[in-house]
């Protein structure tokens, strides 16, 4: 007789409840808002919607089902609310990743499908004393938040796992002017052309995990959840602050049009990992990607 317990069954409202508890954290983005008074909160800025599609070149180890590690290229898209000043900045960002996670270890091929939602808040403000034209610097913070759906039918009862990881991280940002003040003649191998002035900014922002939180199972996803037939999913998962560690950086580079959009360029960098001694998660993630920025104003 087969003694291998069947997975539980899909519960409809399982990622929903997640998402939810991913939405909801976003409400604490106000904690990050400038404080009332403040005149530099009243600047005019330049709004945009950024809308955003790459490529995820990313790869994931989790200890609490295999030590093995998987590697992906799935696709990338996110949207974002952003405002941009010299004296302060914020955006908001939802990004969704998803694809397949190969291993291929002693003759054996496994295949994990991985759903990833993000969330982002940042809001930056100059740092005087060490801008100027033309360089500025501007420093924050950013509150961050992922969900992990991951789905690996080869780990039969410890198929289909979720981890949730939130993190609350200090920001830098450094950005460079190279915009063409004036029309320059150019050259090509048959032909010259003259081109005319253009904003183009060229910046890199780097992101440190101060608060670093997790929400996910303990060793194994399985629990007494199945053999005793239960509907709680969320069954063994614990909630843990203060513990493991995020790293975030962007490498950017925008080139404003004459209709006041732009085009960004961005290469991400996002590497993290969860704060248990012999169970935790570990992610890192390269993105190239392109946006399309729709001037608001």
């Amino acid at each position: 007789m087969n003694s291998t317990i069947e997975p539980p069954k899909r519960y409809s409202n399982m990622i929903w409840r997640c998402l939810l508890l991913l939405f909801s954290m976003a409400g604490t983005t106000e904690m990050l808002s400038a404080q009332p008074g403040n005149s530099e909160a009243k600047e005019p800025k330049s709004a945009f919607i950024a809308l955003s599609a790459g490529v995820n070149f990313s790869n994931f180890r989790d200890f609490a089902t295999s030590p093995l590690t998987y590697t992906g290229r799935p696709f990338y898209v996110s949207v974002a609310h952003v405002e941009l000043s010299d004296k302060r900045e914020s955006d908001f960002t939802f990004a969704y990743s998803s694809g397949n996670y190969r291993n291929s270890y002693n003759e054996q091929f496994t295949v994990s499908k991985v759903n990833t939602f993000t969330l982002g808040y940042s809001e930056l403000f100059e740092a005087k004393r060490f801008s100027g034209t033309p360089f500025n610097i501007k420093y924050g913070a950013q509150l961050n938040a992922t969900l992990n759906h991951r789905m690996n039918e080869s780990l039969f009862n410890n198929s289909e796992g979720i981890d949730l990881i939130a993190n609350l991280m200090g920001t830098l940002k450094a950005s460079l002017d190279v915009s063409r003040k004036a029309a320059e003649t150019k050259r090509f191998p048959f032909f010259e052309y003259e081109a005319k002035p253009r904003q183009r900014y060229l910046s890199y922002t780097l992101n440190v995990g101060l608060v670093n939180a997790s929400y996910r199972n303990g060793f194994a996803y399985t629990s007494l959840a199945a053999p005793l037939n239960s509907d709680d999913f969320f069954e063994g998962y614990e909630f843990s602050i203060f513990s493991g560690m995020r790293l975030r950086s962007s490498l950017d580079y925008t080139v404003f049009l004459q209709n006041n959009n732009a085009i960004r360029f961005s290469y991400l960098c996002d590497a993290y990992r969860t704060g248990a001694q012999s169970d935790n998660f570990e992610m890192a993630a390269h993105v190239l990607s392109c946006s399309l920025l729709f001037n608001l104003k």
